[in-house]
């Protein structure tokens, strides 16, 4: 049950405290000028945000479909954030997806086979997806249709509990 959409469309997404100041770094992220977003442009690292939350800001060239790295994480939901560039994701149901490596607790990962079936996302600057524990992904793909170009974006990862719906 993935979601994805225009940052500023999400916003309602955000309404605990606790996720208040994830949105506001996702939105500094996306603000051209702002120190976000110029960090992002210019370096890889983790940064530290609150309720046990982080972000990993990176920056990578795209890849061809065949290099897809299908993963889903236990512990963690994804917010994927595009600040600068595109790229395709290839996503899957897990119940859908045959396991590669079981559960490596230290890298919160499980990686899984290229499913049979699958969905493209296209996403540009200011979208977010975002991928709960059974949302097999496969992001910076797009070498192919979208060229040899960079990605810049914003990986945060927040603890299961603030955001995963209940059912």
């Amino acid at each position: 049950m993935a979601f994805v959409g225009k940052l500023c469309d999400m916003r309602a997404m955000f309404h605990t405290q606790a996720l208040l100041g994830i949105y506001t770094y996702l939105s500094n992220a996306c603000t051209k000028g702002s120190c976000e977003f110029e960090r992002i442009l210019s370096d890889e690292q983790t940064i530290q945000l609150d309720s046990g939350a982080f972000a990993i800001e990176q920056s990578y060239h795209l890849k061809d479909l065949s290099k897809a790295f299908y993963e889903t994480h236990r512990n963690y939901v994804d917010l994927q954030l595009v600040v600068q560039g595109e790229e395709i994701f290839s996503i899957a149901a897990a119940s859908d997806c045959a396991i590669k490596d079981p559960y490596n607790a230290q890298k919160d990962l499980i990686t899984y086979h290229p499913p049979k079936h699958s969905s493209t996302l296209h996403l540009s600057a200011g979208m977010l997806a975002v991928f709960f524990p059974y949302d097999v992904h496969s992001g910076g793909l797009g070498a192919e249709s979208l060229g040899i170009k960079p990605v810049y974006k914003s990986v945060v990862k927040v603890p299961v509990d603030l955001l995963a719906p209940r059912f």
